[in-house]
């Protein structure tokens, strides 16, 4: 795997070949299929703008790591285009320390381009956005999104996907783990505009807590103006099913390590897609302490 670093606005790293870093944007070459993921590592940066650019007909998977201990207000936007028939799989994991942090996303995806995007959220105060634009016929998004909160951490992720060419797919997927006194709001929005035929929209949430202090609120929203369309959405909210606690409790578990390993469960998709092992370690440390 080969690994971007950026600080203080500056690449630390050597770029992979025919690779372009110029005016905070990351071009990547056409027509190639990368076999290793790409993990870009932004260091300790307040404030940071980035944006990358996937050329025509590339296939790549790109991890992006925000990481920062410092409490001070946190913003960054990163904005990513997927070009005519590219395919991006796309993982972010954000662990910031801030008490106010803000991270934007902005993603746009060309003809025939197909978008995997995953979110997983541990930071302890933060307020997530995730905007996709499907601009071009045939293109495709499906967006996973996880928060986990415990103690007294806020976390409100809006995911938005609008549908912008006729012969699009969107489907998201967003979970939201509270445990302690931890709170979530989670918001999908998928817009589908006044002429974009055959388009699909799809979307589930589900709120999951343990603790009666813990709260999650999820709002599903389809705003659909055209009629020959295919469109679906599901929400729930609740704690972990009796019948799945006793099953495992009965095998000698206690009723903690229970709930951790169904938990680990619904995050284990998102989990296998971390390809670099000191972060995932770390990640599934984190989310474990919080549950």
């Amino acid at each position: 795997m080969r690994e971007i670093v950026i600080k203080h606005h500056e690449v630390q790293t050597k770029l992979p070949k025919d690779f372009v870093f110029e005016n905070q944007t990351l071009i990547i070459p056409k027509n190639i299929q990368f076999q290793d993921p790409i993990k870009i590592t932004i260091q300790d940066d307040n404030h940071e703008s980035f944006e990358i650019i996937v050329s025509e007909n590339t296939s790549i998977k790109i991890i992006l790591e925000l990481s920062s201990k410092e409490t001070t207000p946190n913003q960054y936007k990163f904005t990513l285009t997927a070009k005519q028939n590219s395919q991006v799989k796309y993982l972010l994991v954000s662990e910031l320390a801030s008490k106010k942090a803000l991270v934007e996303h902005y993603f746009t995806a060309e003809r025939d381009a197909k978008l995997n995007l995953l979110g997983g959220f541990v930071s302890d105060i933060i307020e997530a956005k995730m905007h996709v634009d499907l601009v071009g016929e045939g293109a495709e998004v499906k967006m996973r999104a996880v928060a986990v909160s415990s103690d007294e951490n806020i976390q409100n992720i809006d995911v938005l996907i609008v549908h912008k060419a006729p012969n699009t797919f969107g489907d998201m997927t967003n979970i939201g783990i509270a445990n302690k006194k931890g709170r979530i709001i989670l918001n999908g929005v998928e817009k589908i505009e006044k002429g974009m035929k055959h388009a699909n929209a799809f979307q589930t949430l589900k709120g999951i807590i343990t603790s009666d202090q813990a709260s999650v609120e999820v709002n599903p929203i389809l705003l659909i103006d055209e009629y020959d369309v295919k469109a679906g959405h599901g929400a729930t909210i609740g704690k972990i099913e009796e019948n799945q606690l006793y099953y495992l409790m009965s095998r000698g578990l206690t009723k903690r390590e229970s709930e951790k390993l169904i938990i680990n469960g619904f995050l284990k998709p998102l989990i296998d897609e971390i390809d670099d092992e000191p972060l995932r370690e770390r990640f599934v440390h984190l989310v474990n302490s919080r549950i």
